[in-house]
């Protein structure tokens, strides 16, 4: 049996690695077509990530997943939601999921590395992460309305 410390390293080392592949998508992206095949298992790897913390860190509890607001827990899931569904959309489609749960996550990863402990050893990293995809989200956005 794992000891807790390892089930919680294992958690947060999922979600780094989730986030990690969440921008690399997203960055390959905006310039070609989505990497469909990376992309389902790079969302395996985030759904895998919630289901551990749903049963490590609540322990399936709804009141303990909520403790910290109804809000914060309805836009993180419909995050997860938007990823889980955009590896089965249409490409245009899947871009825009991509997009928008990428900002969603990075506005709940860098709150969280900032916030709590057992994550602060990820900063640097969604810090990296934060400003690759913003970088490249706003590339993406000034060559399209810029360059044409």
């Amino acid at each position: 049996m794992l000891s807790e410390e390892t089930i919680i390293f294992i958690t947060f080392l999922l979600a780094i690695i989730g986030y990690t592949g969440l921008t690399t998508v997203l960055l390959l992206s905006l310039k070609r077509k989505v990497p469909f095949l990376f992309w389902r298992i790079v969302a395996a790897i985030i759904f895998v990530h919630v289901i551990m913390v749903w049963t490590y860190r609540y322990d399936w509890q709804f009141s303990l997943a909520v403790r910290n607001g109804y809000s914060g827990f309805i836009i993180f899931h419909t995050a997860l939601l938007m990823i889980l569904f955009s590896t089965f959309a249409k490409e245009s489609t899947a871009k825009i999921l991509i997009r928008i749960s990428f900002i969603v996550v990075t506005i709940g990863a860098l709150g969280a590395s900032f916030r709590y402990d057992v994550v602060a050893i990820y900063r640097l990293p969604v810090m990296l992460c934060a400003l690759a995809g913003g970088g490249g989200l706003l590339w993406g956005y000034f060559r399209k309305r810029f360059l044409g």
